[in-house]
């Protein structure tokens, strides 16, 4: 398959390892417990992975930009259309081609009959490319069917950008924990981190945020009394951090309307699907490599990896020998 001496099940079975485990502990575990071998004169598990990873890759990019353009919207792959359909982003930290750069994460997670779904993209992209595919990643859970949508945040401009271009229509939701992480910071800093004093207004102020009485939490920030320029540079980033997202922490309408006002999924999804990839000691990435493999990765995760395997395998080995026969006419 795809060049290799493989068969199509070996080379599904290849590809689930390498998603799993860092290449060469794959082919180790291909060796010895299902029988595999891989000549590394091919490239080894790692030219296949990345070839599967690079083809479903393009893929999701021409689904996405043709969606943008209007030619064709992304199909739901649901059955029914969901009660409920949740968008969250954030990002986490990988080290790539000698630096250190942000993997933006999004998670989409849709419920129909107490019964969720959820799937995760990962990229290296910019906003708007990462935007456009994570609204491909939403209309295929039934975001546009959705009688309940919502857009989870922790408040970072380049997530609300995307909320606001690609789901203008979403309920606007502010990550309840990064609030949370927002109000002790400023409590520790301007009345010494682990005092009694620190806590208690900390806990004060998380009750009047989860109350969704956000103009009373700005006056209460206003009072504090402060003096070191480190208490004010604290005090005016909670009042700016409050004061952008006033709009997106009404929590007694979202608990109403049934969502969720936590980010733990994609939160998850950081850890599990990029970092325990991806930030292991020794590991050396380009970034499109490490795109490649993640998106293996997510596909593992949500459980769409044989339906994807099986649905593409023919058009991607059409793909790979396309391929092969440029290869020479651009080196020429």
């Amino acid at each position: 398959m795809g060049g290799l001496a493989i068969s199509p099940e070996a080379g599904r079975v290849v590809v689930q390892e390498a998603g799993e485990r860092p290449y060469g502990q794959a082919a180790e575990h291909l060796r010895r417990e299902h029988g595999i071998r891989i000549s590394p004169a091919f490239g080894g598990v790692e030219k296949l992975t990345q070839m599967v990873g690079e083809f479903w890759l393009e893929r999701d990019d021409e689904q996405a930009e043709g969606g943008l353009r209007g030619k064709v919207i992304p199909l739901a792959t649901c059955k029914q259309a969901p009660e409920s359909c949740c968008v969250v982003a954030d990002g986490t930290m990988v080290h790539a081609e000698g630096e250190w750069h942000e993997v933006r994460v999004g998670t989409v997670v849709s419920e129909e009959k107490g019964r969720k779904r959820k799937s995760s993209i990962a990229r290296f992209a910019d906003v708007g490319r990462f935007g456009a595919d994570l609204w491909r990643k939403a209309c295929q859970h039934g975001y546009r069917q959705a009688s309940r949508r919502a857009f989870l945040s922790d408040g970072s401009h380049w997530i609300r950008a995307i909320a606001e271009l690609h789901f203008p229509d979403a309920v606007q939701t502010l990550d309840w924990y990064h609030l949370s992480e927002h109000l002790s910071k400023c409590a520790n800093e301007v009345f010494g981190e682990g005092t009694e004093e620190s806590r208690q207004w900390a806990a004060q102020m998380r009750q009047t945020m989860k109350e969704g009485n956000v103009n009373e939490g700005l006056e209460e920030v206003d009072k504090l009394l402060v003096r070191s320029e480190h208490k004010r540079q604290a005090k005016r980033e909670l009042i700016t951090y409050l004061t952008n997202n006033r709009d997106r922490v009404d929590y007694p309408r979202y608990r109403g309307l049934g969502l969720t006002i936590g980010s733990g999924q994609v939160e998850a999804d950081c850890k599990v699907v990029v970092q325990a990839r991806c930030k292991q000691s020794g590991m050396r990435w380009s970034k499109r490599g490490a795109e490649q493999v993640l998106r293996v990765r997510c596909a593992l995760r949500d459980a769409s990896f044989s339906t994807l395997w099986d649905s593409t395998r023919q058009s991607m080995t059409l793909w790979h020998k396309r391929r092969l026969r440029q290869q020479p006419r651009e080196a020429a």
